[in-house]
């Protein structure tokens, strides 16, 4: 009977250090998914919060299971100590690969982008030249354009001067 009481709890702390190794990689998942896309605070905080309820759930679901929700300090030391040596260990291992991963693909993602972007750079160019030789064309036009408007204004303000004289002379004539 003891022996077996014994076996129960170990395997029970084995299953705790197991929990919070799972707890510590899952946590590696959020850090690598902040590197990706870059959080505000109040998102850090919420998911830390989302984090650790779940985590909470978790861990007393398994204990529930295997020691009928009774919470003991060796099942709460082993899951710090599954944590723990996730973190010392693996987590460094798996932090440097992620961000090689995460590094690679970004390269690949702006090196993707960079080619999209060489026909429409040179179709952009391209057109450059038509365009710069009709502005040059339209800009000259508009000034012919221009200068025959003044000369038509200049045309009407003189005409009206003259319209006024002949109206003078013709009043003068009269009062004479």
């Amino acid at each position: 009977m003891m022996n077996q009481l014994v076996s129960e709890q170990t395997a029970l702390f084995i299953e705790c250090i197991k929990i919070g190794i799972v707890m510590g990689a899952i946590y590696d998942v959020i850090r690598v998914f902040r590197r990706l896309i870059k959080h505000i605070d109040i998102l850090v905080h919420i998911e830390d919060i989302v984090y650790w309820v779940s985590c909470s759930f978790i861990a007393f679901g398994i204990l529930y299971m295997h020691n009928y929700a009774d919470i003991r300090l060796f099942s709460l030391v082993g899951i710090v100590l599954g944590a723990a040596l996730y973190i010392l260990s693996f987590s460094i291992l798996f932090m440097s690969i992620a961000t090689k991963i995460v590094n690679f693909f970004h390269r690949c993602i702006i090196s993707l982008y960079n080619l999209i972007l060489i026909p429409i750079n040179w179709t952009i160019r391209t057109l450059k030249i038509p365009v710069k030789y009709l502005n040059k064309k339209r800009i000259i036009y508009v000034d012919k354009g221009k200068e025959e408007i003044r000369i038509i204004n200049r045309k009407v303000v003189v005409g009206q001067a003259d319209m006024k004289t002949d109206i003078n002379v013709i009043r003068n004539k009269v009062k004479n």
